[in-house]
């Protein structure tokens, strides 16, 4: 079903159980993220004898130029997932617990090669995006930020300012991409939707900037976020704040973009094929 050159499991972890497990993928599993090119689903599985809830990446297939470059000269997604993972970890970056990765599964049912990327299922709390953004939660969940926001982002621009200085720029850090999970007085926080990231010895102030300005919208986090970064990277307040917010802008005007032509590259896309 798979050459054994295109899959990695880590060793306390049953081949056998997850090539079952993948089998079934289609008919079995709840969906944690569903639609658009790739799916993610939740699954329990009993491993040496112990219970186990994983999640399970299916990675949509590109056209045949992609797949080639993928394949051959950058690696797939799924295992740049699973490589990047254990370098962040490697790094004391958190991330959930990776356990393997597929490339070039075949369906049982469909003849059609599938990537997969799994990883151990991680109970957190909420995302960077009910920190940053209005967005519909929970009343509990609510409170719990409301009443913690300032500690919160305090703790997460420590948390960014370790990954910079570390040299990891992870291009899709973006808020719902940070999983935040209470740990005593501490909040821990977790990278997902790994496959695309770089490692450096050292980042500039430019690229510092340009990497997390897509994690917040509004001036008031800004405010916030520049102070700290301000103070453990030694530069004036008012320095940080200009560049992140010139970035911040420049973002948010690119998705208005984005979002304003889309019914007309949809248009253009439809003509094409």
């Amino acid at each position: 079903m798979i050459n054994k050159q295109n899959y990695k499991i880590k060793e306390n972890y049953s081949k056998d159980v997850l090539f079952d497990v993948l089998g079934n993928f289609n008919s079995s599993g709840e969906f944690v993220t569903q639609g658009g090119r790739n799916q993610i689903k939740k699954f329990k599985i009993i491993n040496n004898g112990k219970e186990k809830e994983i999640n399970i990446k299916k990675f949509g297939r590109k056209n045949i130029l992609s797949q080639f470059i993928y394949k051959y000269f950058i690696g797939s997604k799924a295992k740049r997932s699973y490589e990047f993972a254990n370098k962040l970890l490697e790094k004391n970056i958190k991330t959930p617990e990776p356990i393997a990765y597929f490339d070039d599964y075949t369906d049982r049912v469909t003849g059609e090669k599938i990537n997969f990327y799994i990883s151990e299922e991680l109970k957190y709390d909420f995302t960077c995006r009910e920190v940053f953004w209005n967005e519909e939660m929970p009343l509990d969940m609510k409170m719990k930020i409301s009443n913690n926001k300032d500690e919160i982002i305090k703790q997460f621009t420590e948390f960014t300012f370790d990954l910079h200085e570390k040299g990891i720029k992870f291009e899709d850090f973006s808020p719902g991409n940070v999983l935040i999970k209470k740990e005593g007085d501490k909040y821990g926080f977790y990278l997902v939707d790994l496959n695309r990231m770089k490692f450096y010895e050292k980042l500039n102030f430019n690229t510092r900037m340009k990497n997390v300005s897509r994690m917040m919208e509004f001036r008031i986090f800004v405010e916030k976020f520049s102070r700290e970064y301000a103070k453990l990277y030694k530069i004036s307040y008012e320095k940080v704040f200009k560049k992140l917010y010139f970035y911040v802008t420049v973002h948010k005007y690119r998705v208005l973009f984005k979002d304003n032509t889309r019914f007309l590259r949809e248009i253009f896309r439809k003509k094409k094929n």
